[in-house]
């Protein structure tokens, strides 16, 4: 009876239609090559399709006037695996006009899903590939991620220090974005007084002395200052740092 039972069960794994499955077992299922999906990516978020991805100022891939100032659509997010033997082994991500691409696509998927799934690959796997995967979670509209980039910055047992301070590098800017009022906004306006970049130079000037009097003072500015573009300088700062200290800051600030 137990036998026939789990007969069923397979069976009924077996007969789910491709579109019942998850994406994590439809890109599974592939073992090797190329698979791509895309998603909706956050408000404001744009690109070319082909080599970079933008933000207000806030630039990813290659930067050159052409394309600071070029076309940029919005989304979806674009993202292509390479696989071998069912491990991911490469990540790659486009934001904009979809493009063709060598590689088996599995369509449009749910945003939070597609970042829950991109997430498990970067607490799964270490080095480039698991930091590759943190950008297009980021960019997953409506997706809050950063409980997970949580764990991976405190994770020293199994996460390689590199991705986990990619990881923490985001928490600073989802921080800096609650700090506005904005929790799930991973970053803030651009401001152009140049008073403010000032304070931000001050800030920058903080960040690089090598005792240990900076971790707090860079907390004691993320805390108390008025300017949100101040503070965000100390949080960014703080975000490369790789402190626990920082990481507590983090939390608290995105817990409220």
């Amino acid at each position: 009876m137990i036998m026939r039972a789990s007969c069923l069960m397979v069976l009924a794994a077996v007969a789910l239609p491709l579109g019942a499955q998850s994406l994590a077992g439809r890109v599974a299922a592939e073992r090797n090559g190329t698979v791509m999906f895309q998603f909706a990516a956050r408000a404001g978020v744009c690109g070319d399709g082909y080599s970079f991805i933008r933000h207000g100022r806030t630039f990813f891939g290659s930067y050159s006037d052409a394309n600071r100032y070029g076309d940029c659509t919005t989304g979806p997010v674009l993202v292509r695996l390479t696989l071998s033997d069912g491990v991911v082994e490469r990540v790659q991500t486009w934001v904009g006009p979809v493009r063709a691409h060598d590689a088996k696509s599995i369509g449009v998927v749910p945003a939070r899903e597609a970042a829950d799934y991109l997430l498990s690959i970067a607490m799964q796997v270490n080095g480039r590939t698991g930091s590759n995967a943190l950008l297009p979670a980021i960019l997953a509209d409506s997706a809050v991620v950063w409980p997970q980039l949580l764990r991976i910055a405190r994770d020293s047992e199994t996460r390689s220090r590199s991705l986990r301070i990619d990881a923490m590098h985001w928490l600073s800017r989802f921080a800096a974005g609650a700090t506005t009022g904005r929790p799930n906004t991973p970053w803030i306006d651009d401001g152009d007084d140049e008073y403010d970049k000032i304070k931000e130079n001050a800030v920058f000037v903080l960040s690089q002395m090598r005792d240990d009097t900076r971790i707090p003072a860079l907390i004691d500015v993320a805390r108390k200052n008025a300017d949100a573009h101040v503070r965000g300088s100390a949080l960014f700062w703080l975000g490369q740092t790789g402190d626990s200290r920082a990481i507590d800051l983090f939390e608290s600030i995105l817990r409220g």
